[in-house]
C-alpha cells in the first residue's frame, strides 16, 4: 500500500464511494451544508482547511488505484496531537481488511512525520464497521457523547477514541 498527498482529482473517486445521504453524513457529519456535494465542494473545503497549516489530506493506493482516504490534523493547533478524520474506504473494498490497514499506515505516517503524543478520532457509534475497525486498530473509547448529531429524525451518538500506546 502506498500513501500520498491528496490531489484535487481524487475527489471524484472518493465521492463515488458514497451511495446515499446517510453514508455521506456518517463520513462528514455537518462539515458540508448540503448533500450531494461535487468535487469542487470537497476541494474548496479542503483548500479552506489547509490555510490553517494543520490539515493534511492523504490517499491510499493499492495496485495504483485509490482505495482509501483520510485527513490528519492538529486540532486547535495542538502540535503534539494528531486527529484522524474523513476516513473512507472504497465501497468495493470494504470488509476486506483495507480499513484497518489504512488506519495502521496512517498511524505510522503520523508518528514518523509529526511525532504526536496522542492520536485520536471521533466516530458515530452506529457506524459499526468503522467503530469496530478502530477498536481492532488499537483505539479505545474514552467517552461517548449522546445525541451528538441529528440526522433527520434520528439522533446519533459519537464516540471519542484515543490510540492506546
Amino acid at each position: 500500500m502506498k500513501i500520498r498527498k491528496y490531489k484535487n482529482s481524487d475527489a471524484k473517486i472518493i465521492l463515488s464511494w458514497i451511495k446515499n445521504e446517510r453514508e455521506f453524513r456518517l463520513w462528514s457529519a455537518d462539515r458540508y451544508e448540503s448533500y450531494p456535494i461535487n468535487e469542487s465542494d470537497m476541494n474548496n473545503n479542503y483548500l479552506e482547511c489547509e490555510k490553517e497549516n494543520n490539515f493534511y489530506p492523504l490517499v491510499f493506493e493499492h495496485d495504483d488505484k485509490v482505495i482509501g482516504h483520510l485527513i490528519l490534523r492538529h486540532p486547535n493547533n495542538q502540535e503534539n496531537i494528531i486527529r484522524l478524520g474523513f476516513i473512507i474506504v472504497d465501497s468495493n473494498k470494504r470488509g476486506s481488511g483495507y480499513g484497518r490497514k489504512i488506519i495502521e499506515e496512517a498511524i505510522k505516517y503520523a508518528e514518523n512525520n509529526y511525532n504526536p503524543k496522542e492520536i485520536n478520532l471521533g466516530v458515530f457509534t452506529n457506524n459499526i464497521n468503522a467503530y469496530e475497525c478502530y477498536k481492532k486498530s488499537g483505539f479505545q473509547t474514552i467517552k461517548v457523547e449522546k445525541n451528538a448529531y441529528k440526522f433527520y429524525d434520528e439522533y446519533w451518538d459519537c464516540a471519542e477514541m484515543i490510540l492506546k500506546k
